[in-house]
């Protein structure tokens, strides 16, 4: 388990920026829908995965960013790693 400050708003309104998830690394089989941290190059990312044939897609659940699609097979699929599900996010209460 690692804990992961979030930076940025691409998953509000559920996750915000300056929130922390709680990232469960035992658990990198993908289950469709749900929030992972994923390694993309030098940066990590927390996205909603799903999986269609032949393609990774990583979603945001602000409609104002547009989905990542990374093919399972080629020179992208090499820089990209599911590092851990999601199973908790915090923010300080204000």
């Amino acid at each position: 388990m690692v804990l992961m400050d979030v930076v940025g708003d691409s998953m509000e309104p559920e996750i915000r920026n300056g929130d922390m998830v709680l990232i469960d690394q035992s658990q990198q089989r993908i289950v469709p829908g749900a929030i992972y941290a994923v390694g993309i190059e030098d940066g990590v990312l927390v996205k909603r995965l799903d999986l269609v044939p032949g393609t990774l897609v990583l979603s945001s659940i602000n409609p104002t960013y547009s989905p990542i699609e990374v093919p399972l097979r080629g020179d992208l699929a090499d820089t990209v790693r599911v590092i851990g599900r999601v199973i908790w996010w915090c923010r300080e209460a204000k």
